[in-house]
């Protein structure tokens, strides 16, 4: 698992999003039109012999499907393809040492959290937590309801304790969402959520017009996402930790 730069990235204190498949696409959504409304620059890519053998073509030019893009001392990683369970860990730590080089102020883990009623829901709640106390008084303060039980399964869970062994100060969004549909709506909030943490300038009206859109074209991976997440025992978040039975 290899980290390439295509020209230095060097800004100062950077907060750095991960956009990666999980429960309802919401992250890989909501960091893609982060990206796409910022007009943020491409810098850099991961790439690894166990990543599934896809290249993405946009403008007739092949792509890495994990890509890095920058704009100011805001970094985004996007991928557009399905993670195999094995990369999980090697890309993780990777993500999380990377941060750490760069002295990001903020790792931030954009995702979603399944729940059956999700139809029923106008309005996606957004969970926050955090490696550090000092984060998640601001999340507190921020009016953010804090996620205070349970279990987290995937690529943001070994993120996040990663983070906490290498005192990287990561940050979860995790908003209410389809569990095996691509949820335009969830990534919608989770990024006015963001906006409480870190001043990016991005509007959210042109992301719920397209959201049957968005729908239709991300169903594929929404299916590969579905079939890796059951592999890594995504269903046990649905679980309460035995302490607190």
């Amino acid at each position: 698992m290899s980290l390439y730069e295509n020209e230095k990235i060097n800004p100062r204190d950077p907060v750095i999003l991960c956009g990666l498949p999980d429960v309802g696409l919401v992250g890989i959504i909501a960091v893609s039109h982060i990206i796409k409304e910022m007009g943020m620059a491409e810098v850099g890519y991961i790439d690894s012999d166990i990543f599934p053998p896809v290249v993405v073509f946009h403008h007739g030019e092949p792509k890495y499907p994990l890509r890095i893009f920058q704009k100011g001392n805001l970094i985004a990683l996007f991928t557009e393809t399905a993670l195999s369970p094995e990369s999980i860990s090697p890309l993780s730590k990777l993500i999380v040492k990377w941060a750490k080089e760069k002295g990001a102020s903020l790792l931030v883990s954009l995702g979603g959290i399944g729940v059956p009623n999700r139809i029923d829901i106008d309005s996606p709640k957004v969970y926050g937590a955090a490696t550090s106390l000092p984060i998640r008084e601001t999340i507190n303060k921020l009016g953010v309801p804090l996620m205070e039980e349970g279990f987290l399964v995937g690529p943001y869970a070994l993120i996040s304790k990663q983070s906490k062994a290498e005192y990287v100060p990561n940050l979860l969004l995790l908003a209410e969402s389809f569990p095996q549909y691509p949820d335009p709506g969830a990534a919608a909030n989770v990024i006015s959520e963001l906006k409480k943490f870190t001043p990016i300038d991005v509007g959210i009206k042109s992301l719920t017009e397209r959201s049957e859109e968005i729908r239709l074209n991300a169903r594929e991976l929404m299916r590969k996402t579905t079939e890796n997440m059951q592999k890594m025992g995504k269903s046990q978040e649905y679980e309460l930790p035995m302490m607190y039975l």
